[in-house]
Formats: structure tokens, sequence, C-alpha cells
């Protein structure tokens, strides 16, 4: 009679105990976010539950919630971070977050106290610890060191890095105080590993072995209906996206044969088009679009002529390289629907239409194989990568200009489309030109960089433009940049951290006389356009229209800009893969 007592105390203990916990993480919730739909916690109640019901096992109880309490402590303090640059829409999200975390720490503690040994028990301790300490540590440390919220394309952006790269990105934007942070999270994590392998239950009896194992599985079920949350979503997405770059590239072979029945002529343009994209360049930075220092002499000089015309309102899609050239390149954009690996790329169009095709590149290699941008340039007829010998770092051996030399030694036709890559204003800044262009100084360390690296920039652009203008046949030079950078808010173009200059880019023409004569109605077309909104997912459809490329149900008049037909509707254009709309920034 007395222990059903004692038993009876218990479970009216764990259910006040457990009200207590729920109420205060939906108090907790409630602050930062203003607001809570109730409804949606039940799964929080039954996590809370668990994790309470599971302390009576434990000969050490106080042992057993210190553990708990810290652990989920570490892994609910970065929702301190999303409600600070987050509106707080995902509510939800981030009430299945709590209870998902709550069930990942119940059952990290029930499954190492069913080991026998000191070793194996310290093995898994250490393994089950491991995304507590990589939650914290990267985004608390994200966010001191950047004030932005670890997201999905962000975690993207470093999965497509090599080790030095992201090393450049660290020694750029980590502080003291985000190392420091990051080691107290250490400690902490490492204090909770020492504790948690020598946490045993209670006692060895029939009815504890089967607490356990309901226990358990009720805390699998849980987890698997909260596995939709706010953190396990960002591994989710990033990894989602990678999946289509891998069915992107598996498809290659059959879009390739799809292209060549849906090309509608051959009357494609004869003569050699020369695509050149910039890296992390910001028009803000470029005198010739009205900066105060002169980053841009030639540009100022060309747009004089006649021949020369320049983009005023043009915006990248996207605030990382990968994403903006996987849509830049490639039949998809952000206006239609079609799926990546269906879009057939620009040199696949090319090839299609007859045209030879070359790729030249002062980007590492190391990172972009894995990528669609460089699927797409593995399909050149002829390839020129400078940093092949090197692979594991964005240091490069040559300055942009050695470009020059690739282009010496294209095999040139009459029917030509060269791509050019440049590494152009990529952090680190003063690695990106030789010192000859350390001109500006005086201002803030960071921006003079910047701006000797667009000035080293404007030269090297000089220099391709006036090796390629002779060769005979030319007939333009589109430029554009992935992205821009926003140097003066040392944010970099990290999308987690999104300001409007990361997409103010850079976007102009040069043409040949003869070109300029010949197709005088696109030209004036494109003079009359110089001033409409565009965004660079659209540069497939204005390559097809200047090459005279029509390809049935993929390429889209209204999304090229060379053409009357384009729609400059202000109202539609986007960034961000449609997570932010132009008009915002022109408000």
């Amino acid at each position: 009679m007395m222990m059903e007592n004692d038993c009876r105390k218990k479970i009216l203990r764990c259910i006040l105990e457990s009200a207590l916990v729920y109420l205060g993480l939906l108090a907790f919730i409630s602050i930062l976010s203003q607001s809570i739909l109730y409804r949606h916690t039940e799964k929080l109640f039954a996590s809370a539950v668990l994790i309470m019901s599971a302390s009576y096992m434990y000969k050490n109880r106080k042992r057993y919630l210190a553990i708990c309490g810290t652990a989920e402590f570490l892994l609910l303090s970065v929702l301190l971070i999303y409600y600070f640059v987050n509106d707080g829409s995902q509510t939800s999200l981030v009430v299945d977050y709590m209870s998902f975390s709550l069930n990942a720490i119940c059952l990290v503690t029930l499954i190492n106290s069913l080991l026998n040994y000191k070793l194996s028990k310290q093995i898994l301790a250490g393994l089950c610890l491991l995304p507590v300490l990589t939650v914290a540590v990267v985004s608390w440390g994200y966010y001191l060191s950047t004030g932005a919220w670890f997201a999905s394309d962000t975690l993207l952006a470093v999965m497509q890095s090599n080790f030095n790269e992201s090393k450049e990105y660290l020694s750029d934007y980590l502080s003291a105080t985000g190392l420091a942070v990051g080691i107290v999270i250490l400690l902490a994590v490492i204090k909770l590993w020492w504790t948690l392998s020598s946490l045993n239950f209670f006692r060895e009896q029939r009815w504890l072995k089967i607490w356990v194992a309901l226990t358990v599985l009720a805390c699998l079920i849980v987890g698997y209906k909260t596995r939709n949350n706010l953190v396990v979503n960002i591994v989710r997405d990033a990894r989602s996206n990678l999946q289509k770059y891998d069915a992107f590239q598996a498809m290659q072979a059959k879009r390739k044969e799809q292209v060549k029945i849906a090309l509608q002529d051959d009357n494609a343009a004869n003569g050699i088009f020369v695509l050149v994209i910039g890296e992390s360049q910001n028009k803000e930075h470029m005198s010739v679009y009205g900066y105060n220092r002169k980053t841009t002499p030639w540009l100022e000089e060309v747009f004089r002529q006649d021949n020369f015309l320049k983009f005023t309102n043009a915006y990248s899609c996207h605030t990382h390289t990968v994403p903006v050239l996987t849509y830049a390149l490639t039949a998809k954009n952000q206006y239609n629907e079609l799926q990546l690996e269906h879009a057939i790329s620009l040199l696949e169009a090319a090839e299609a239409a007859g045209y030879e095709t070359a790729w030249l590149s002062n980007q590492v290699k190391y990172s972009a194989w894995d990528t669609p941008i460089t699927v797409i340039a593995r399909e050149a007829n002829q390839q020129s990568w400078l940093n092949h010998n090197i692979g594991e770092t964005t240091a490069t051996n040559f300055y942009d200009l050695k470009l020059l030399d690739s282009i010496n030694n294209l095999k040139i036709t009459d029917k030509m489309l060269v791509v050019i890559h440049l590494m152009g204003n990529h952090s680190t800044y003063e690695e990106r030109y030789p010192q000859a262009f350390e001109k500006f100084s005086g201002n803030n360390k960071g921006v003079d960089k910047y701006d000797n690296s667009i000035l080293y920039n404007d030269y090297v652009v000089s220099q391709i433009y006036e090796q390629v203008q002779k060769l005979q046949g030319f007939k333009c030079l589109i430029y554009f940049a992935d992205h821009a950078e926003a140097v003066e808010e040392k944010l970099g173009h990290d999308s987690g951290r999104f300001v409007w200059s990361m997409t103010h880019i850079p976007m102009y023409i040069g043409f040949s006389e003869a070109f300029r004569q010949k197709d005088a109605a696109m030209v004036n077309t494109l003079r009359n356009s110089q001033d409409k909104e565009f965004t660079n997912d659209l540069i497939f459809n204005m390559m097809l229209g200047l090459m005279n490329i029509k390809i049935q149900d993929i390429y889209e008049q209204e999304n090229d800009i060379t053409r009357a037909y384009y729609n400059d509707d202000i109202r539609r254009f986007k960034t961000l893969y449609g997570k932010k709309l132009v008009r915002e920034d022109l408000q």
C-alpha cells in the first residue's frame, strides 16, 4: 500500500513538474515572439513529460536534471538569435524545435545509460553531444561575428567551399567575442560529456527496463513528428539543394538531346560573343555609376562611345555565386516553374546551335567541381582553369590579367561563345590586385582594399576587351557580376545578413561596329532599356537573344531584354530566389 502511494505521488509530481517545464518554455517563446499558437504545443508537453518521467529512473536525479537542463539551455539559447534578427513568423517551427531538442536529450541520456562499460559510454556521449556543440557554437559564433542567423543558404555556401576559403572568411569576420563564447560552450559540453558518461539508472529491475523501452519508443515517435523544425530544416534545405545540383548533373546527356530537338532553326548569328562574369562587384563602388573615387577610369571613357551601354538597375538574383550562376547560365530563373535538372545550360544551347564554346576561369577548381557551375563549364569545347593545379585554396596563382594568355591560346572559329569567369573582387580583397594598383588609402581599410580591387578589375576588363575586339568576327562583350558585396556594412555577401547593396551589380555591353550597324534595331532596343529593372537570372535569355538562338518552350521572349517585348513591370522583379521584391529597394 505504501509503495502504491509512493508511486502515485511520483506520478503526480512528475505531471506537475512537466507542466511547469511546459509553461516555462511557453512563457519563454511568448516573450520572444509576442504570440504563440497553443493548439500546436501538445507535442511540447509530451516531450516535457518524457524528459521529467525519465528523471525518476536515475540514482542521482539532480545530476540527470543538471545534464538535461544545461544541454537544453545551450540548444534553446539559439532561439534568442533567431528572434533578434527575424520577425518570429515561424513560431510553429520554433515550438517543434523545442520539443525535438527535449526528446533528443532524453533519448541520448537513456541510451547512454543502458551501456555497461565506461569507455563505450564516453564514446557514445561524445558522439551524441557533438550536435549540441555544433548547433550552439555555430549559431552563436556566427551571430556574434556577423549579426545574422545561420540559415540554409549560408550552410550551402559553406558546404561548397573548401577549407582555405572558409578560413579566409573566418579571418575576415570572426570576432573575439564569438571566439570567447565558442570556447565557453565547448567547456560546458566537455563537462556535460564527462557527467553524462557517469550517469547510471537507479536499479536494475524488470519494470525499469520496460519503462526505459517505452520512454525510448515515445521519444522516437515524438522526435519523428517534430523533425520539421527551425534548426533541422537548415540542414534539410541545404541538402535538398545539393540533391537538385546532383540531379542537374545526372540529366546532362538527356538535356543535350532535348535541346537539339527543340532548336527551331539554324539561323544563329555568326561571330564571337564574349560573356565576362565578375565576382562580388558592387556598382556603388564604381565611379562610372557615381562613386566619388575614380575606380573605373576605363569604363568612364568607353561609355562616351556609342558602342557601349551601361545598365543602371541590374540586380543579382541571389547573393551567393552558386545559386546566382545556376540560374544565370541555365533556362531556370525566378519567374518560371522549370525544374533545374531539366533546365538546359547556355553552353548546351550554344553548342546545339553550332557554336564552339570556351570557358576560361580564374576561379578555383576544388569547390567548383561539385556544383552546376562546373557541370556547365565542363561542357565547353575549350577550357582553361588557371588554378587547376592548386585546388584547395582561393588564393590564386595569378591575378585575373593572366586570363589574357588563355584568350591568346583559344582556337578561334567563326561562330563562338567565350565565357570568362574572373576572381574579381572576391575577399580577401588585397589578394585580388598587384601592388601597383594600391591607390586608395585613408578611408576604412576594408573599403580601401575593395576599391583598389575595383580599380584593378576595370583595368583587367579593359585589356580583355582590347584583346577580344581584335578577333575577326568579334560581335560583343557582355559583362555582369554574379552578386555584389556589402562593403560599407562589413557584411560580405551572406544572404543571412541580407541588405540590398549585396544585389547592386554592374552590367554593361560593348559592341563591335559591325554588330552595331547590322543589328541596329537590337542595339537601339537595348539602349532604350538601360534604365529598366533586370535580374541576372535573365542573362540566359539575353544571350540567346543576342546570338539569335530560338529554342521552343525554352527561350522566353518576355525575359529577353534585347527585345521590345521584354516585360519591364517592376512589380515582378525579385531576388533571393523570390524572397525579396526589387521594388522594396526602390521605395
